[in-house]
């Protein structure tokens, strides 16, 4: 199996901004077509069953499905090049098909640039890891309190509250968006407990949990979030976890997390009950 090491980037070639815009991207594309989407509930849900009956389209937006595991950087870099060139052939989108397509491509692209351009590629780079996730975070805020609100003024504070209604009909439904309120109780999560959950990751379904990062940490995912499903798979002869989390300060999508990720999140984080 070929090493992760290959997708590492040097430290002087790490353009924080223009990956943190990759990342808005596509994120974009995907709140305002999914929006857009659930106007028209009956017809989407058609549209995204005939999607997915086709033989050549994949039934997950993991990029070992979506373009293969473990292939030479270059492969990624291309793929994303087809994406584009297909997302620029759709925009703007004259149909509701255009919109499911669109938005189906836009999610796989985003999980490519998530696991081969962030999570491998700065994995020797911790904190600019933490740069492009702060950067992006702020950039995608400042579009949903701004744009993406003059857009859609109906919506509650600018936020998208159905942001999977692009899923495999094979996958899991995902958990409602939390509420913005709770009735329950946040109680403190301890070191040992942490390590529970890492063990046993399938223990987060199905849990909300409040999220406050420590002093001198600046992230924009505070609040409510949950874990929404995880998958499981051998890399380098160990065992790999990616987790998609539900923030309910972003409300636009799914975020991919790994499990250093999932880690932080939960050590700063309290248990809503």
């Amino acid at each position: 199996m070929t090493s992760i090491d290959i997708y590492t980037v040097p430290r002087d070639q790490v353009d924080v901004e223009a990956l943190s815009r990759q990342f808005v991207k596509y994120l974009q594309i995907n709140a305002i077509d999914v929006q857009e989407l659930s106007e028209h509930p009956q017809r989407r849900d058609a549209i995204i069953a005939e999607l997915y009956a086709r033989p050549e389209t994949k039934p997950t937006f993991w990029p070992k499905d979506t373009v293969g595991a473990d292939l030479p950087p270059e492969k990624y870099d291309e793929y994303l090049a087809q994406v584009d060139a297909a997302i620029e052939q759709l925009t703007p989108p004259n149909s509701l098909e255009d919109r499911v397509l669109r938005s189906h491509l836009a999610s796989a692209a985003v999980m490519v640039v998530y696991q081969y351009k962030w999570s491998y590629a700065l994995r020797a780079h911790p904190d600019l890891q933490n740069q492009v996730i702060i950067r992006y975070s702020a950039i995608l805020n400042d579009w949903m309190k701004n744009e993406f609100r003059a857009l859609y003024p109906k919506q509650t504070n600018g936020m998208v509250h159905n942001p999977a209604t692009i899923t495999p009909p094979t996958a899991v439904n995902p958990l409602s968006p939390p509420p913005t309120r709770h009735s329950g109780q946040p109680k403190a999560i301890t070191d040992s407990e942490v390590g529970e959950y890492l063990k046993n990751p399938q223990t987060l379904l199905g849990k909300q949990f409040l999220h406050a990062p420590p002093v001198g940490v600046e992230q924009d995912y505070k609040g409510l979030w949950e874990a929404d499903s995880y998958s499981v798979r051998m890399l380098d002869g160990r065992v790999d976890y990616e987790f998609l989390v539900r923030l309910e300060a972003f409300g636009v999508d799914l975020l991919p997390m790994g499990m250093g990720d999932m880690e932080f999140l939960l050590k700063h984080s309290t248990l809503v009950v």
